[in-house]
C-alpha cells in the first residue's frame, strides 16, 4: 500500500512520540509499503520566533508569514523538525530523506489569497499547493526509501511559501493516488457537537453532519477537505491520536480504538 502519514501538533516536537511514531513507522517500512511522512512544526516556529524578536500574527487562523517569518519557518520546518525526524526513523533502522516541497519540484505552490477580490497580500509567503510531481518520491520508494517532507514549497516567482501541512499531505496523497492518508493530530478524531467521538464518517454524510450542526467550528474545515481528497482517488482517511500505542499498525488493520475512519462507502 501506499501511505501518506501527515504528523502534527505536539508529536512533531516532542521526543516520546517522535521515537514511538518512527517504531510504527518503521514496522510499516518493513511490512513492505510505501510511506510518505508529511509535517509542520508550528510551535518550535512560534518560540523560534520569539526568541528571535520577531512578533507572530495569525489572520482567520492562518500565520501571517512576512519575508523574516518565512526565512525562520524554512529554517525550522526544512532544518530542525525535519532532520529530528530522518535522525529518529534512521534509529530505527529506516532510511530516510529529509526534503521540502521545494526539492525536485515537489510541490509547486500559488500564493493564498483571502478571497477572490484580495490584493492586499495581508497573509505575505503563505501558499496553497498548485501542482505535485512524484518523481522524487517515487524514487525514493523505487530504493525503499522514507521521505520525510516539511510543508514548505517553492512559488511562481521562486520564493518559498509556507503551506498549510494538511492541504500539502492531501496533496502529496492524490498525486500518488494513496490508499490511506493519515492525520495524526491532539483531535484524534472528529467529534460531534456534544463532544462524542465519530467512528466511522462516509463521503455521503459529510454535508448533512456540517448542515445538522452535527460538527461545528474547525471540524467543518477539515471534513471538506477530506471529502475533496477523497474525490479524488485517494482510498480512505483516518484522523487519529498519536498517544494510542501503535496507532498506526492499528489503523492500518482497521482495529484501532479511537480515532475517524472517513470513507467513501456508502
Amino acid at each position: 500500500m501506499t501511505l501518506v502519514i501527515k504528523i502534527g501538533g505536539e508529536a512533531v516536537e516532542a521526543p516520546r512520540q517522535r521515537r514511538n511514531l518512527a517504531r510504527q513507522i518503521a514496522e510499516l517500512h518493513q511490512r513492505g509499503h510505501q510511506v510518505v511522512v508529511v509535517h509542520g512544526g508550528g510551535k518550535l516556529l512560534t518560540a523560534t520566533l520569539e526568541r528571535l524578536g520577531i512578533p507572530t500574527r495569525f489572520h482567520r487562523g492562518l500565520r501571517v508569514t512576512d519575508a523574516a517569518t518565512r526565512d525562520v519557518a524554512v529554517m525550522v520546518l526544512a532544518g530542525i523538525v525535519n532532520k529530528q525526524w530522518v535522525a529518529e526513523l534512521q534509529q530505527q533502522g529506516v532510511p530516510a530523506l529529509g526534503i521540502s516541497g521545494g526539492d525536485a519540484g515537489l510541490i509547486a505552490a500559488r500564493k493564498l489569497r483571502l478571497g477572490a477580490r484580495d490584493r492586499s497580500g495581508k497573509l505575505g509567503f503563505v501558499g496553497r499547493p498548485r501542482s505535485v510531481d512524484t518523481r522524487i518520491l517515487k524514487v525514493a520508494f523505487r530504493e525503499r526509501i522514507v521521505p520525510v517532507v516539511a510543508s514548505v514549497a517553492l512559488g511562481p516567482q521562486g520564493e518559498y511559501l509556507n503551506v498549510n501541512a494538511d492541504e500539502f499531505a492531501s496533496a502529496i496523497a492524490v498525486a500518488l493516488r494513496a490508499d490511506r492518508l493519515f492525520y495524526l493530530t491532539e483531535a484524534g478524531g472528529v467529534w460531534d457537537a456534544d463532544r462524542h467521538l465519530l467512528p466511522v464518517v462516509r463521503l455521503s454524510e459529510i454535508p448533512e453532519l456540517i448542515e445538522a450542526g452535527v460538527v461545528r467550528d474547525g471540524m467543518i474545515p477539515k471534513l471538506e477537505s477530506c471529502a475533496d481528497t477523497l474525490r479524488q482517488s485517494v482510498g480512505e482517511i483516518d484522523i487519529l491520536s498519536p498517544d494510542v500505542p501503535n496507532v498506526l499498525v492499528q489503523a492500518l488493520e482497521k482495529v484501532v480504538r479511537g480515532g475517524t475512519r472517513i470513507v467513501k462507502a456508502a
